[in-house]
């Protein structure tokens, strides 16, 4: 089989190809391999590695020539520092001491560096092995596992062998073969059939036999098809003149993301034109393709746009990712996604791409309902054209000569789009199809015949044949200086490599190549001359290490200019091309950053150079090598200079006499001219310049070299000021919103005027300036504060009744008709409201909520199997959670109807064998307190007489030389677990605000660090402050929680403990402190965190403990079989819980019969009598206390007694005291 195959077998046929010099000899061996080596059942397994860049049934690998590095490094064990791992990560770089010959080519140094440590003894892999860890590396999730893969590649293989490994992955085998070539010798018909599926393992199943001719497949939806590609023609003669005689249609060519959708009912696919399926595009789209394209299977083919709603515009391209992450985010934005359907190739059950493209123009509008700004069709009559403003060009007419072009093409350049493609109307549509149907028309946009002279400043080292030497450029303006000096600073703009032969360009990098300083960023940084981001696309292998001996390049490009980000310069080139070296020109005499920025603002682009549009294209090779040589006849004058001619402009209003207003900058929608006419009309001046004379700077975005000199002198105004006067044909106050930047003078003025929220005390608001005034107005972080101010000061009960409440909704729609679902929806939409009204909150991630509200119809059926069966393996675990109520929506309604929240029992969904198995360990986790609570709500209550001294322990030795005892209970026993600086909750009802209140205390009673540990639950009643009796253990079951310490304070252990009990602790301390001063600690003890310190207890207390101590004895003696049976339970240690339990000593009463068992054991208490534990523990002070000693025998032990607290009021009282 195929699969048995060693991989060495295919490394000798790539060797072979390798060095094969024609084309069919590199086919012939390919063609011998399979015949020889591969059985027709199994060429996939071969192929798939041949041509990787085909094969999508793998996932991408994620690892570029950067990362594949270091992840090689790792798998090696070689220190980042070794001169093997330098090579690797520099593998760019030249120089015969790093890289040596095979600078530039990242395999082959590779194979270099693996070369030492594998030799050249083949490991033995197949190509089964390799395809089985190739898939490992594609699922792999992080950098540890994908190294982990590649260690196992290298123990497998030589490094011949790796070497081809290596260009597997990074998907380029660098075979001199096409897989146009491949495709042809595998088989005739593969090339059509992967044209249409684009998958690659199909093409293996069904053109097995070669000699067995497929017939035609058509497209299928769900499979991407290769996109009909346009022919890039050179200027507008050459593109009639092929078309001459036929029906053409001339389209705007949009600047997107060029995208096939497929849909087949609600399954929704897009394809980019590298079969690529882009499913971050579904969160934003699905919906409304699935609402708006009118047959249940289509595909369609159009271009991905961002439409920019305040603009009324497409935006520029590059933000398509970023728009539908925030779509995906819920992050709301004026920008969103716009698909531009140009193209219908299948509707229904039928492929239409043998209908003309007229008759497909026609299915398109009938197909797709247009909806402004999200989905539009792009056909000469309606669609896209319906939406264009007034005054602006169509986006697709049908031309009848060569003059219809032209204008059409103006037309575009002007509204600064990309281009225009040029279609046969009587067209079929072909996939992968360049023969001219299509021809695309593209402009330089920085004027006919000018380019721009730039300063090199750095340079990129190259890969493949220019691997060790410098083949890019960074290339920087001038920043402009004052009159007769010298620039000093030069700001990047662009890197540019191409437009050069390898002659001119090794002629340049040899006169700079003694002026080349390595960029040791980030040791060292760049020249100080040079102005740079320090983005990584921006940083330069080298620089040059001083202006004065570098060269000029004259540059051009192709492609409009665009913001940039990687480079400091406020616009770069796309895709731009050095036209000649400027030996001639001194360095100082470069283009300087504002006068290229002016060039801008005023350019509206152009066509080609006309000496280009005027030739033939019947002899190209003629015109091409004239090109280089000819003169430029025009010269490039800065645009500051050239007064924008008003002379025809007549005045309409006087709304800005005696003003003079200089730009800044512009918008996109506005050129500087428009504003300069603009300002004239209404009786105002305009200033090429920024001097004395100017009242007024406008400007469109605060940023670039002019706006930053513009804010240094006066205050800076956003040009829709300009626009709303004129609009109103008056002049409008300045108000806040209208400025960019303030100086500090205009800013002390304005708050004379304006309240903290830029509200002014004399202007009335409109909806625009109330929104921004809300939006100013910053919403308070403190949710827990707000929903108790909420609770506190609400009016009526209905509009907090489900403050504590975080409801996801979810539509049970199994068995729904479509007109069901649709009243569904509606009954959301309205609970949705109805539950913020009330106060709560609605959420779409399950995680946050407290309550999932179950919708259906009325007569429907819930199941809570079936509603689980919709949610994702991590989702279920939560609705097995017992915080999360899963509810029907009757639950909702009632509570609504009622104004009050009701219990979620009755109304729950979730079958409650469920809830206990998932929530098993919590539940036993929790008896001892549940039982504890149930204790102390039986007793009856009585106010606390006595006063408890207590003394602070801060100061303990941790060394404290304490052993625990050995012993076991019933109860397991209750560990507190930390949250960061804070403890978890363990009681469910204990909340965050509980946290905070202890935090408080905690502050106020720094000098106190001791809680007393009891047993029996204090009944709460804070508002008489009464603390209930200590209770009494039920027969056989002697209970033991130990609380740890949350901060300075002692953790809650009960659900129905309160933040005010915390409180009265910590007033206790406080009032005994008053009274008793530094007193001896507490006597009442823990059997597992026994304090040092012996308490005084008055004998009223002693009375009452010997008492309790009794009745325990003889309960604990009852209880002793069942103990003796719950002593077998084993429980697996907490290691947390054990870090706990050693931050608080138990000490033990008998020395022989300690030993130390797991926190999470059952444990049996040992009480001692006061003399023996006198003897093992030293106090702080000396006391004349006496312990409780209950006699009891050594076999059975009570729990220890829980003391008294006192009473709020006696807190009260000693507080006040000094008042």
């Amino acid at each position: 089989m195929t699969e048995e195959i060693k991989f060495s077998v295919l490394v000798s046929l790539f060797n072979w190809i390798q060095k094969s010099k024609t084309s069919s000899q590199k086919r012939s061996k390919f063609r011998k391999f399979l015949d020889t080596y591969c059985k027709p059942s199994d060429y996939f397994v071969a192929v798939r590695l041949i041509i990787p860049s085909l094969d999508r049934e793998r996932g991408s690998y994620g690892l570029k020539e950067s990362v594949l590095a270091t992840c090689l490094i790792d798998a090696l064990g070689i220190s980042r520092d070794a001169p093997d791992a330098v090579r690797l990560l520099n593998w760019r770089k030249g120089g015969t001491a790093k890289a040596g010959a095979n600078a530039g080519n990242f395999s082959l140094i590779a194979a270099e560096v693996l070369q030492r440590r594998q030799g050249m003894a083949s490991g033995g892999l197949t190509i089964k092995e390799l395809n089985d860890l190739l898939d490992r590396l594609a699922s792999s999730e992080n950098r540890a596992e994908k190294t982990l893969v590649l260690s196992t590649l290298i123990q497998k293989t030589n490094a011949q062998e790796m070497k081809w490994v290596i260009r597997i992955i990074l998907k380029d085998l660098k075979l001199g073969m096409s897989e146009k070539s491949i495709f042809q010798e595998f088989h005739p018909d593969a090339e059509d059939l992967f044209n249409v599926t684009c998958d690659l393992k199909l093409v293996c199943e069904k053109l097995r036999d070669r000699h067995q001719r497929h017939k035609r497949q058509d497209i299928e939806v769900g499979k991407a098809v290769r996109p009909q590609l346009a022919m890039r023609i050179g200027d507008v003669n050459a593109a009639w003149k092929k078309l001459h005689g036929k029906d053409v249609v001339a389209e705007c060519k949009f600047d997107g993301d060029r995208i096939q959708i497929h849909k087949n009912g609600t399954d929704i696919h897009y394809f980019s034109r590298n079969f690529l399926d882009h499913s971050e595009y579904a969160h934003a789209m699905s919906d409304l393709i699935v609402q708006n394209i009118l047959v249940d299977k289509c595909i369609l083919d159009g271009e991905m746009l961002v439409w920019d709603t305040s603009l009324n515009r497409f935006a520029e391209f590059g933000s398509n990712q970023e728009i539908a992450k925030a779509a995906r985010e819920g992050l709301d934005s004026h920008k969103q996604l716009c698909y531009v359907a140009f193209d219908v190739l299948y509707v229904g059950d039928t492929s239409v791409i043998h209908q003309s493209l007229k008759e497909r123009h026609e299915l398109l509008k009938k197909v797709v309902k247009p909806l402004k700004g999200r989905l539009e069709v792009l056909v000469p009559e309606g669609g896209l054209n319906v939406h264009r403003p007034s005054g602006e060009p169509s986006w697709s007419i049908v031309v009848h000569a060569a003059a219809d072009v032209e204008r059409f093409f103006k037309e575009t350049v002007e509204n600064r789009d990309e281009g225009i493609v040029l279609k046969d109307l009587e067209s079929k549509w072909e996939p992968g199809d360049r023969s001219g149907k299509w021809m695309k028309l593209k402009p330089e946009y920085i004027r006919a015949g000018a380019d721009l002279d730039v300063l090199i400043i750095g340079g990129y080292y190259g890969s493949g044949r220019r691997g060790g030497e410098v083949a890019q450029f960074l290339v920087a303006l001038a920043d402009r200086a004052e009159a007769n000096v010298y620039p000093r600073r030069f700001m990047s703009f662009c890197r540019v490599g191409t437009g050069l032969s390898d002659d001119e360009l090794n002629t340049v990098v040899s006169k700079l190549k003694p002026y080349f300083r390595k960029n040791e960023h980030p040791k060292k940084a760049p020249p100080s001359f040079y102005q740079v981001t320090n983005h990584s696309k921006e940083r330069p292998d080298v620089w040059i290490d001083s202006p004065e001996k570098s060269i000029i390049l004259s540059i051009t490009s192709d492609i409009r200019t665009i913001r940039s980000e990687v480079f400091v310069a406020p616009y770069s080139l796309r895709f731009p091309r050095i036209d000649k070296v400027r030996y001639d020109k001194p360095w100082h005499e470069c283009l300087d950053v504002q006068a290229f920025v002016e060039l801008v603002n005023s350019s509206n682009g152009t066509t080609q150079k006309q000496k280009e549009s005027e030739s033939t294209q019947d002899n190209p090779k003629v015109n091409k090598s004239s090109k280089r040589g000819e003169k430029k006849n025009v010269s490039l004058v800065p645009s500051q200079f050239i007064q924008t001619d008003v002379s025809d402009i007549k005045g309409k209003t006087s709304i800005f006499s005696n003003m003079i207003f200089y730009f800044v900058n512009v918008p996109r929608s506005h050129s500087l001219e428009t504003f300069h006419k603009m300002v004239v009309e209404n009786g105002g001046k305009f200033s090429m310049n920024l001097n004395n004379s100017v009242t007024h700077c406008i400007a469109a975005e605060s940023s670039g070299i002019k706006y930053q000199a513009a804010k240094r002198q006066r205050d800076v105004i956003h040009f829709s000021w300009v626009l709303d006067c004129c609009s109103r044909n008056k002049m409008l106050p300045l108000l806040p919103k209208y400025f960019l930047h303030l100086t500090d003078a205009s800013r002390t003025k304005l708050q004379d005027d304006i309240d903290e929220f830029s509200d002014s005390y004399y202007w009335d608001l409109d909806l625009e300036g109330l929104k921004q005034v809300l939006s100013n107005a910053k919403q308070s972080e403190d949710s827990k504060s707000i929903d108790y101010y909420k609770k506190k000061l609400c009016p009526e009960k209905r509009w907090s009744c489900l403050l504590s409440c975080c409801v996801y909704f979810y539509p049970y729609s199994q068995t729904l008709s479509t007109e069901e679902e649709a009243l569904l929806g509606i009954m959301a939409k309205r609970l949705m409201l109805e539950v913020l009204m009330a106060g709560g909150k609605v959420s779409n991630n399950l995680a946050h909520a407290s309550h999932l509200v179950v919708l259906a119809m009325a007569e429907e059926p819930l199941d809570f199997t079936l509603v689980s069966k919709s949610f994702s393996e991590m989702e279920k675990r939560l609705l097995l959670k017992k915080r999360l109520h899963v509810v029907s929506s009757h639950w909702l309604e009632e509570s609504l109807q009622r104004e009050e929240k009701l219990c979620e029992d009755v109304y729950t969904l979730r079958p409650k064998y469920m809830e206990e198995s998932d929530t098993e360990e919590s539940d036993k986790s929790e008896h001892d307190t549940t039982e504890v609570a149930s204790q102390g709500s039986a007793q009856t209550k009585e106010p606390a007489s006595s006063k408890i001294a207590i003394t602070s322990s801060r100061g303990r030795s941790n060394t404290r030389a304490v052993k625990r005892g050995r012993s076991s209970t019933n109860s397991l026993q209750r560990v507190q677990r930390r949250r960061g600086k804070q403890p978890s909750k363990i009681s469910g009802d204990e909340t965050e605000e509980s946290d905070a209140s202890e935090e408080k205390v905690s502050t106020r009673l720094s000098d106190i660090a001791e809680e007393t540990d009891s047993f029996g639950e204090a009944q709460r009643n804070s508002s008489r402050g009464k603390c209930a009796k200590r209770g009494k253990s039920r027969v056989g079951q002697t209970q033991r929680v130990q609380r740890s310490r949350r901060g300075k304070k002692a953790a809650k252990i009960g659900g129905d403990e309160s933040d005010e009990n915390d409180e009265l602790d910590g007033n206790n301390n406080v009032s005994a402190d008053a009274e008793e001063g530094n007193a001896a600690g507490r006597s009442v003890e823990n059997e597992e965190t026994r304090e040092p310190d012996i308490a005084k207890y008055t004998e009223s207390q002693q009375r009452d403990n010997t008492v309790a101590v009794e009745e325990a004895l003889q309960d604990s003696r009852n209880a002793k079989t069942e103990m003796d049976m719950k002593e077998k339970l084993q429980i697996h240690e907490d290691p947390l819980q054990a870090m706990l339990m050693k931050m608080f000593p138990i000490p033990s009463q008998k020395t022989t019969e300690t030993s130390n068992r797991t926190t999470g054991e059952y444990r049996k208490a040992n009480v001692s009598g006061e003399c023996e534990s006198s003897e093992k523990r030293k106090l702080d002070a000396e006391t004349d206390n006496t312990s409780v000693n209950a006699g009891a025998e050594s076999d059975v032990v009570p729990p220890l007694v829980k003391k008294k607290k006192v009473s709020y009021r006696d807190v009260a009282g000693e507080l006040l005291k000094d008042w």
